[in-house]
């Protein structure tokens, strides 16, 4: 019982934790200045940069598999749509509990010869409750957020670039493919904060996976002031950085566990999996 009730907690926080490995790389790439980027440029240079993708994940830890998560990315006009959806599973479905949706709405700029990326809306829904529910507006020429949260509405400035939790996902992977890190922080709106987030490269590992054996990239995240909690993701540079597998432990002891189980994007679709050589700053 005590293993299930660990579990459905991993499950009911797995948008969480599966943002939180993002945040940093945000920073690196999102080059915000007061002058206003060129939404021309951003329209043609997109695509070179992102691409459409869907990603399905197990989720589980060394015990039980509590069910599955997929994250998606389609573009909607000028601008594109990313969202992650959880589906609990067996005992778990049972509850009525676990199931989230998360969405961030953003454009694609282009900044002298960086392509950044910047949100316009975030979404938070878990099990229809509408006390978790979280909605969230960045207005970039007045650098200002208003996010609402439990009936109360809020409005803040920001000087240093600011992302919501899911959006910097792209920004990692793109990041990783043109240059690495080693580490730095970022501050990210989630659940109603900006957050202070650290990351660490902790350098490549070759681990297994359902589309076989590969080389990764780890990186760690945690809370900048301290945190119980911290998480691993495995990104794969084969995979156009993808990542394969997320971790997050809770006073050292594994909460849950994402693990790929299929993909679509432009790798798969043209049948390119042939490993990436490694940018020695990557490693």
């Amino acid at each position: 019982m005590n293993a299930q009730f660990s579990m459905l907690e991993g499950n009911l926080t797995v948008s969480r934790y599966f943002s939180k490995a993002f945040f940093f790389f945000a920073a690196l790439s999102l080059l915000i200045s007061s002058a206003a980027p060129s939404h021309a440029d951003s329209a043609s240079q997109s695509e070179d940069v992102i691409s459409p993708f869907e990603v399905v994940y197990s989720v589980g830890n060394n015990m039980i598999n509590a069910g599955s998560a997929t994250l998606s990315l389609a573009r909607e006009g000028d601008e594109w749509v990313y969202s992650l959806k959880t589906t609990p599973t067996g005992v778990f479905k049972l509850t009525g509990k676990g199931k989230i949706q998360e969405i961030s709405v953003f454009n694609v700029i282009s900044m002298d010869t960086n392509t950044v990326v910047q949100p316009q809306r975030y979404t938070y829904r878990q099990d229809e409750e509408s006390r978790r529910a979280v909605d969230a507006w960045f207005d970039w020429d007045a650098q200002k957020l208003t996010y609402k949260r439990r009936g109360e509405e809020v409005t803040e400035a920001f000087s240093d670039p600011v992302l919501d939790r899911l959006s910097v996902t792209l920004a990692v992977m793109n990041e990783l493919k043109r240059s690495g890190f080693e580490k730095a922080q970022m501050q990210v709106f989630d659940s109603g904060k900006v957050k202070t987030m650290d990351f660490l490269n902790e350098g490549v590992e070759k681990i297994d996976s359902t589309l076989g054996s590969m080389e990764t990239i780890r990186v760690r995240s945690s809370a900048a002031n301290g945190s119980i909690r911290h998480t691993y993701t495995w990104f794969a540079p084969a995979l156009d950085f993808v990542p394969v597998r997320m971790e997050q432990y809770k006073r050292g002891k594994l909460v849950a566990r994402l693990t790929l189980t299929s993909l679509k994007n432009r790798v798969t679709e043209t049948g390119n999996s042939e490993a990436i050589k490694l940018d020695s700053k990557a490693q």
